[in-house]
């Protein structure tokens, strides 16, 4: 069996990754996205996709950026499969493509933040060779 391509999106994909977005970040409506897209593009975040010409099936939103404990680090921020593409492997395909695109770059580290609510996630970051290392602690600014 042949897999599918990996392609990193541009601002001309906005459409066809916005439901893959959606279904990971329900609060935050199309428009928001739309708004959004271009702004992290703009920052560095990227996005690689699996899917066709009109749709995303699954997404890995991710950035490079460097810190003086980690030195240069790729982090995964979003990782998202539609509803009716799962248990095809995508995801598993993207992350396997994201943890080469971090060695490519020269990356000395991979990180990635999971919401304690998505338990269904770790056990795939960890059959992935992930490692729990920290704790991230976080709070809207308004409410400081």
């Amino acid at each position: 069996m042949t897999l599918p391509t990996v392609k990193i999106a541009s601002l001309d994909d906005i459409e066809k990754i916005i439901p893959s977005f959606k279904e990971l970040r329900p609060h935050r409506t199309e428009d928001d996205l739309r708004e959004l897209f271009p702004l992290l593009f703009s920052e560095g975040y990227q996005v690689a996709f699996i899917g066709t010409d009109k749709m995303a099936y699954s997404v890995i939103g991710f950035r490079i950026f460097t810190c003086l404990w980690s030195g240069r680090t790729l982090i995964v921020d979003d990782l998202s499969t539609l509803t009716g593409f799962r248990k095809n492997g995508y995801a598993g395909q993207l992350f396997e493509w994201v943890k080469q695109y971090a060695k490519d770059n020269k990356c000395e580290h991979f990180s990635l933040n999971s919401g304690f609510q998505r338990k269904d996630a770790y056990k795939f970051y960890l059959n992935q060779g992930l490692f729990v290392e920290s704790l991230h602690f976080g709070r809207k600014v308004e409410e400081l």
